[in-house]
């Protein structure tokens, strides 16, 4: 059967044309939008209680207003009241707000999308009365930045809030705090009240990323070598192989230790008491693989066959935002490892305790210019210093 020929209006035959890798990205991701995946986090509903319904990975507080609002009290079924006292200025008053706090669970992280807001003020009186205008802030900068204002009327409306990149990643506790203010109280017995129906922040939540925040290792006296690193967030069931390397390339795992439980915060060590006489140097790394199945690989230690009597720099890598500097050091001390423009002027310096080993160290880069420096280690009359481009 043949295969039916599309034509355009003028009846001439439509060409097919290639479509780059830059619009399939961008049909892709116009696909995935992060509010897609929201899900409530946080949801009052005022029924009878000032208590909501957190998300799976976090829990949440009250909705309550503060001690300034002399009356609080529930309306009908399902609308929570507070009245009286709500300022009459033009600009929020840090005392007269209703408050509510969103915690994510230890070992989450969450990505604060939105918030909606079921409102209005008080029907009382010949025009309605209470605050004429509303404000929402959060703890994350003080309470000094409105995140959305409005009008308030004596009818409900739903508000909606979006929030921006700086509730991305949150792992500690957010508090909100909903100002009223501009208030107004009607002739004809108006009573001056912020109603409340319904409260929903959305979101998602996740497990926070594992992250490794040191590795070092160390030739004791019986020429056995010490591997320690340091982690954060790490999901019960993450494996840790222990590997080593003659030339920097061939890796052979010499141990497995698996963590059972999450832990924030933890430090692990291995002793290498089997270490090969070899005359180049060795190397040593830890591999990391998650329960999903995701494998993360820490920075390489190289460990001389001989111990170094001078501080030294043994190699720098930029990785992300950051400036990863392996270090040697013949001798426990305290270090001072800086970054200096070629001018001469020390742009970042940074103190740290180091035992006699290799230790790599993370360096922000992120607030610096592009262009070349040097990164310098002195302590203890030992220095050392690499030039790098960022």
């Amino acid at each position: 059967m043949p295969v039916p020929v599309l034509k355009t209006a003028n009846g001439r035959p439509v060409r097919l044309c290639r479509i780059g890798k830059y619009v399939c990205s961008v049909l892709l991701h116009s696909l995935i939008v992060l509010p897609c995946l929201s899900q409530p986090v946080g949801h009052w509903t005022f029924t009878g209680s000032t208590s909501g319904t957190g998300g799976t990975y976090n829990t949440i507080s009250n909705a309550d207003f503060s001690a300034a609002i002399p009356t609080r009290m529930y309306h009908g079924a399902s609308e929570y009241y507070g009245e009286g006292s709500w300022p009459s200025s033009a600009v929020p008053d840090p005392s007269y707000y209703l408050q509510f706090t969103i915690s994510p669970n230890s070992g989450y992280q969450l990505d604060l999308t939105s918030v909606i807001l079921r409102m209005r003020r008080s029907t009382t009186g010949s025009s309605g009365s209470g605050p004429n205008t509303w404000s929402l802030r959060s703890s994350l900068d003080g309470y000094t930045a409105d995140l959305g204002t409005n009008t308030l009327t004596s009818s409900y409306n739903n508000f909606t809030v979006t929030f921006g990149s700086g509730f991305l990643h949150i792992y500690t506790p957010v508090t909100f705090r909903l100002y009223g203010y501009n208030a107004t109280v009607s002739s004809g017995g108006g009573l001056s009240r912020v109603v409340l129906d319904d409260i929903s922040v959305q979101g998602i939540g996740e497990v926070l990323p594992v992250s490794l925040t040191g590795i070092q290792a160390f030739r004791n006296n019986s020429n056995d070598i010490n591997v320690k690193w340091q982690m954060n967030n790490v999901e019960a069931g993450t494996t840790f192989n222990i590997q080593r390397s003659a030339n920097g390339v061939d890796y052979t795992t010499l141990n497995r230790v698996t963590e059972k439980e999450y832990k924030a915060i933890n430090a692990y060590n291995y002793l290498d008491d089997h270490v090969p006489v070899v005359a180049q140097p060795l190397y040593y790394r830890v591999q990391s693989i998650l329960p999903s199945g995701r494998t993360l690989l820490s920075p390489v230690v190289k460990m001389s066959n001989k111990m170094e009597t001078k501080a030294l720099i043994d190699y720098t890598s930029i990785q992300g935002q950051s400036l990863l500097t392996a270090l040697q050091v013949p001798e426990k001390g305290l270090y001072n490892l800086s970054i200096i423009a070629l001018n001469g002027a020390i742009l970042q310096q940074r103190s740290v305790e180091l035992d006699a080993g290799v230790h790599v160290i993370k360096l922000p880069l992120n607030a610096m210019t592009h262009g070349v420096y040097i990164v310098r280690l002195a302590g203890n009359t030992l220095a050392g210093n690499k030039k790098f481009v960022w």
